[in-house]
Order: C-alpha cells, then structure tokens, then sequence
C-alpha cells in the first residue's frame, strides 16, 4: 500500500515538477504534503494519528524523503514537518544537502541529533520552536557557515554547550538567533562573542525574553571584554529573573573602566544595546557599587535610563527610580538571616553600616548574634531604644559597633563599663542608672565621640564626687548635661559644676536650711493665696448690688432672720406720690413671687403717728426697701436722717 502511495507520488511530481504552483499529493498516512515551485515540501499531520500511525511516521517519512524525486534530483530546498508526535529528527533529513530552509516546528522534538545538522551545509535558516528540546550540545551547528536566522523559541532548553554559538563554531553569518520562552536560567557571555561578526549595517539580534535567567557565568573564559574588539549587538533579556545591574558585569567578570569602551555610535545608530524590561531590577545594596561610579552614567546615554525599585525597608514603600539619579544613601538590603526577631536588619554600604532597628520590641536583653557584616569597613549600629533592659551585658558584637542607642530602656546596671563607653557614640538616656564605675579614675577610661548620660537618677552623695571631675574631663564628648537627682538639696544641678564640698556638705545643716526654705516657700504661698481671696471678697461685697442687677446674683442673699417670728419679708417705703404705680407695681410682683410685703397705704395702722408706723414696719419686717425718690425726700425731709439711722440700726436698707 505504501509503495503504491509513492508510486502516485512520484506520478505527481513528475508531471508538476515544472510547475511554480502549490501542489497536493499523496503523503504518509493521515498527512497532508504539499509541493510548491517544485523546490519546496511541507508535510503537515494537523489530524490526530493512532499508535500505529505514530509507530509507522519516521519510517513514512524517511521513505518519503529518500525516494521522492525532488531529493534524487537534487531540487529540494525548503522542508517543512509539522503538527507530528516525532520526538526525533528522521535521519533522511539528514541527508538533504541541498537544503536552505529546515522548518520542524509544532513537532515534540526533545533532542537535536549529533552529526547530523552540521552535514546540511547550504542551511540558511533553521526553525524548530514549539517543540519540546531541552539542551544544545557542543557541535549541534558546526560547519554551518551559511546559518543566517535560527529559531528555537518556546522549548524547554535549559542548557546551552559553551562552544555552540562560541566564535570558534563557524557561525559567520549568524545575525538571527530567537531563544525566547525557554528554561534558561544562566547565561554565558557567547552574546557578546556573536556580536563580534556584526557591524553597524547588520546589527546581530539575539532573543532571549521569557526565560529564567537569573545568572550571569563566565565560564568560556572571555576576559577583557571590549578592549580590543566591540560587538554589535542587540541583546533581549526582558522578563526573566535578573534583579541587578551589576550581576552582568560581575558574572562576565568585566572590569567597570572597561564598560563605557563597549558602546559606540555612528549615524544615530548604538552599536550594544542590553534590553532589560519587564525583569524586577532593585536598588539596594548591591547595585550601590555600580551606581556610585558616576561615570558609568554615561551607559544612559546608548541605553534607556536605568530604571530600578527602590523600597523603603521600614515602611515597605516601593517606586521606580532611575539608578543614577538617586541619592546613594537610599540603597540598603533587608538582611533576614540572624537578624533578632521582630526587628529590622539594613545594610546601608553608603555610610559603612548594618543598622539593626530593634526600638521599642519589649526586650528584657540584648540580642546574642546579629547578621554578619559584609566586610571589615562596616560597623553594626544598634537601636535597642524604649525596650525593657533592665542590665546592659557584654556583647561580642560590641567590638564592631559604631553606634549604640539604649534609652528609656529602664537600665539599672551594666556589666562592662569601659567597652560600652569606648563605642563611637553611645546613648543611655532616659535610664535608671545612679553612678559610674570607680574604676574609671585608675584606667583613665575615656569616651568615644558622643556619649549621653542624661535624664538618669545621677547619686551625687560624697562617694560619688570624683564623677565631677571625671564627666569634666570629657565634656567635649557629652551630648548633654549631666544632672544630679539625689541628694534633694542638689537635683536638678549639673555634676560638673557641683564643687567637693557641695558633695560632702553636712546633712543636718542642709537638712535645717532646707526646711526653712521650704517652710518660707510655703507661708508665702499661703499668705499670697490668703490676700487673693480677701481682695475677691471685698470687691465683690463692693459691687453687690451690680453683680445681683446685672446677673441675679447676690452672694450675700440669705436669710439674716432665720428663727425670728418676723410679720414680713419685707417693708416698702415709699411717698404717696410715688405708691402709683411704682410702689404698687413692686409690691404685686413681689407677692406673686411669695414674698409677704408691708405696704403702708394697706398695713399702717390709723391713729399711730407715722413714727411709730415706720418703727413697726421696720422692726416686724425682714427687709426694708426704701424707694427714694424727690417726693420722698421732700415730703419726709424732716426725719429723713432719723429714719436711715433707725433702718439702718435695726435692719439692713435697700435705696433704690
């Protein structure tokens, strides 16, 4: 049955050969093969093929390849095998000489055979992506000198020999070389080694997108890159894994002088570019050593700006930043590994330090072991401030700590004086520490740079009177005065300037002087405070009458009478002249309001002189209002004065 197929085959292209139309024919099983300009064969297994198709497909194919006319003649130029379950190349592919153009795309390939591409000589392109290759051995392209594109994208490969696109493999004409969506986790610098056959009118384009390249290797041993030959390149390495500029450089072991020596341009044109986008690049702490070398700057000048995320490790904030353009200090590492729990670990190469922020993570000691530093010019600094240490122990970290900042941490004591002291700049404020060792005098200790001692319950008693002397002596290092707490007669004195004798003054004298202070202080107080009221009274006895007008009230209103049968609440004198309607109107509000009122035209009594009445009216009534107005003072101008005094002698009088 086979053999009929390609008997009808070789029917077909006998007659077609000549033709420069597409033409169907027979094919293996479940196949389609297509014949264009008599030079050009596609076979295409779009259908789903049994397990006996698949068993019986190379052997179809090598059948096919090796008896057809347009492989015995010589005329094949282009093969295309697509949409098939081979996991390997048939070997009569291997044998077709002539060829320009192999196409084994969609297929399952999972291996390019040894010895067997390189025999294709006049091969010009090669396409084999979709299928499922995993590596590129060493000589899989050897001899091919007419290799100008190569497409191996979306595979699996995940290793590259290190001589296969090396400039020793022959590939002279290599401008096209499509890598991308594979397993690719480190890379070789052969891309520069391509770039070499290039120049500014065929620039060589190497993809390498949508791999996992994380690494950088130099283990084909190309040293001194760019200092006698420069590659034109385009190199794509967008979204893979690279976090670093300097990773590049490092990994091809490429000295910095030499970086800038790689780019040239000509008729707006960059000879090298590196496309980098979509990868997550940081600004931390390992790119600080390239972008501190500001010369390279001018790699942006033939790149785009060398973007970067800068993120703030306390905060966690990120953005996008250009490397170049961003303060130095702002690239640290978070450092994990030994970094004491719930603190924050940073790297900061800008200032030489590892700062270790443990402030306010209610610690009762002092953490054993911090990360490691990265090299001998960094210096821990530590800020264990408002934690709850009540005793500062020896730490071995402390040899190479720069700064050390343990305030309001509630510390009462601490085990090595002198090597805490001997640190760059300390800070014990806010503590509850009372004296410093004795010691100090005969070791002549002294401070680092800055040391704070303030805010702590200082004992200035005699035993501690040498500290005078002492915190005189390195006053230019402390960062603030150094005050006294007990004895009382002292606190609140600077140390360094209490005198010997101030120290040492006798208790029961300072005892006395004190208690006479205070008692002063107090009597004063007391005095000051009597005077204050009396004057409030006095002033507001004065304005009585105003305070109760303006804001009924009247703090002398109460009732002078209580358990005295009194008649009335109060007495209206007023002349008869005024009774309507003033003197009238007075006593109906009054008496709405519950008062009882004595009111002359109704309550005098006939017959009495108007003396008596008044009397009467006066002694039987728990107020008197007299009304004073001009008819009243006219009409009883004659015992006007008598009347005051006798109100006045008897009850308090309101003139209104």
């Amino acid at each position: 049955m086979c053999i009929n197929r390609f008997l009808l085959l070789w029917v077909y292209i006998a007659f077609g050969i000549t033709s420069s139309k597409v033409i169907r024919m027979p094919c293996v099983s479940k196949c389609t093969c297509t014949v264009e300009d008599a030079t050009s064969l596609t076979v295409n297994c779009r259908e789903c093929l049994d397990d006996d198709d698949y068993q019986h497909l190379p052997q179809q194919l090598d059948l096919l390849l090796l008896t057809s006319d347009l492989t015995l003649y010589g005329r094949l130029r282009s093969l295309n095998i697509t949409n098939t379950p081979l996991t390997r190349v048939p070997r009569s592919v291997c044998r077709l000489k002539t060829l320009t153009h192999l196409q084994l795309d969609h297929n399952r390939l999972s291996r390019l055979p040894d010895n067997c591409l390189s025999n294709l000589s006049n091969l010009v392109s090669f396409s084999a992506h979709d299928n499922a290759i995993e590596t590129l051995q060493d000589g899989v392209f050897q001899r091919l000198r007419y290799l100008q594109r190569l497409d191996l994208s979306r595979n699996r490969i995940d290793s590259i020999g290190l001589s296969v696109f090396a400039k020793s493999s022959d590939l002279n004409r290599l401008f096209r070389i499509r890598l991308s969506r594979n397993n690719l986790t480190s890379l070789e610098p052969w891309v520069y080694d391509r770039g070499l056959i290039g120049s500014y009118h065929e620039i060589v384009q190497i993809d390498l997108t949508y791999n996992k390249i994380s690494k950088f290797t130099n283990k084909m041993g190309l040293y001194v890159l760019c200092s006698n030959s420069i590659p034109y390149v385009y190199i794509y390495l967008g979204h893979n894994n690279i976090h670093h500029f300097i990773d590049i450089l490092q990994g091809w072991k490429v000295d910095f002088k030499n970086v800038l020596s790689c780019f040239r341009e000509s008729e707006g044109r960059i000879n090298f570019q590196v496309n980098l986008y979509g990868n997550s690049i940081a600004c931390d702490c390992v790119d600080y050593y390239l972008f501190r070398e500001s010369f390279l700057q001018g790699i942006e000048y033939h790149l785009q700006s060398m973007l970067c995320v800068l993120t703030n490790p306390l905060t966690r904030n990120s953005s996008l930043v250009d490397g170049f353009r961003t303060p130095l200090v702002l690239f640290v590492c978070k450092l994990t590994r030994r970094c004491p729990e719930g603190c924050v670990c940073v790297q900061r190469p800008a200032n030489a330090t590892l700062h270790i922020y443990c402030s306010n993570r209610n610690l009762t000691v002092l953490p054993f072991e911090l990360p490691e530093l990265p090299d001998d010019q960094t210096k821990y600094k530590l800020e264990f401030s408002s934690n709850r240490i009540s005793h500062l122990e020896r730490r071995d970290y402390f040899a190479n700590t720069s700064i050390l900042d343990v305030s309001n941490c509630g510390a009462v004591s601490v085990s090595d004086w002198k090597e805490i002291i001997s640190i760059p700049d300390v800070n014990l404020y806010g503590n509850n520490i009372t004296s410093l060792p004795r010691s100090f005098l005969s070791s002549n200790a002294r401070p680092g740079e800055k040391l704070n001692l303030a805010n702590n319950p200082w004992d200035c008693s005699c035993d501690n009177k040498w500290m005078s002397g002492w915190l005189a002596s390195v006053k230019n290092r402390l960062t603030s005065n150094v005050l006294c707490y007990s004895p009382r007669r002292l606190r609140g004195k600077n140390i360094i300037q209490v005198g010997g004798d101030e120290f040492c003054e006798d208790t029961s004298e300072s005892a006395l002087k004190t208690v006479k202070r205070d008692l002063t202080v107090s009597l004063s107080s007391v005095a000051g405070a009597v005077l204050v009221l009396l004057a409030v009274g006095v002033i507001v006895y004065r304005l009585r009458v105003q305070l109760f007008t303006k804001w009924q009230f009247h703090p002398f209103d109460r009732d002078e009478c209580t358990g005295e049968d009194m008649d009335y609440d109060v007495f209206i004198s007023c002349s008869l002249d005024d009774n309507l309607p003033h003197g009238n109107s007075i006593r109906l509000e009054l008496e709405q309001r519950g008062y009882r009122i004595c009111y002359p035209p109704r309550d005098f009594i006939a017959g009495d002189t108007i003396y008596d009445n008044i009397y009467n009216a006066v002694v039987r009534s728990k107020r008197t209002v007299c009304f004073l107005t001009s008819h009243f003072i006219e009409r009883f101008a004659s015992y006007f004065s008598t009347l005051i005094c006798m109100c006045n002698a008897v009850k308090p009088v309101l003139s209104l």
